[in-house]
């Protein structure tokens, strides 16, 4: 068990320009989970989820959860891996196949993250995603008609760089967490009813 470096200029993310059709994926995902992102501590233009119509407990019934878990099919110690300490990183990172290389297996969503006491997993999740994107750590990949997206979350501790999070998510995950999100809590109820 140990705390896990991240390297100030990672080798992986090697081109710095963005194809058309990348942009044209993240023209609606980086509103979302940067500009407009949930935290309200990380944006002034940040939207809590309650402006959607969601509950201010919604995080503790676990309904909201488990939409959005279903999308990405995330089930723990399968392909989500929770670290409640730093120095837990590694193991988790390891049993998530999160290594170095990462970013050369991007066939399954996959999740390796550090998850304070004080938050919960999707907060977490959302949180890293956006410090992911918002400081450059992603590449994309083409993956037929979706992107696969490699994300790597870090934090400055003790005058280095620590890795919190290291993600691969299809686009399209990305795009439908939002979709639930902002829908709101009615809009997710009829969408439900219908398909019965």
């Amino acid at each position: 068990m140990s705390i896990l470096r991240a390297s100030e200029s990672p080798n992986w993310i090697k081109t710095r320009e963005f194809t058309k059709k990348e942009l044209e994926v993240l023209k609606d995902i980086l509103p979302f989970y940067v500009v407009n992102t949930l935290h309200e501590s990380y944006s002034y233009r940040s939207i809590p989820v309650t402006n959607y119509g969601w509950p201010d407990n919604i995080w503790n019934t676990g309904a909201l959860k488990e939409q959005l878990f279903h999308v990405a099919n995330l089930s723990n110690d399968y392909n989500l891996f929770i670290a409640e300490r730093l120095e837990d990183m590694s193991d988790a990172c390891n049993h998530a196949h999160m290594g170095d290389d990462f970013y050369l297996y991007r066939d399954q969503e996959r999740i390796a993250i550090y998850v304070n006491s004080s938050t919960n997993i999707v907060l977490s999740i959302f949180k890293h995603i956006r410090n992911a994107l918002a400081h450059g750590r992603f590449v994309m990949y083409s993956s037929g008609d979706d992107m696969m997206i490699a994300l790597e979350s870090v934090d400055n501790h003790n005058k280095a760089l620590v890795l919190k999070a290291r993600m691969v998510l299809r686009a399209s995950t990305l795009i439908n967490w939002m979709n639930i999100i902002t829908r709101g809590p009615q809009e997710n109820m009829q969408r439900k009813r219908k398909k019965k």
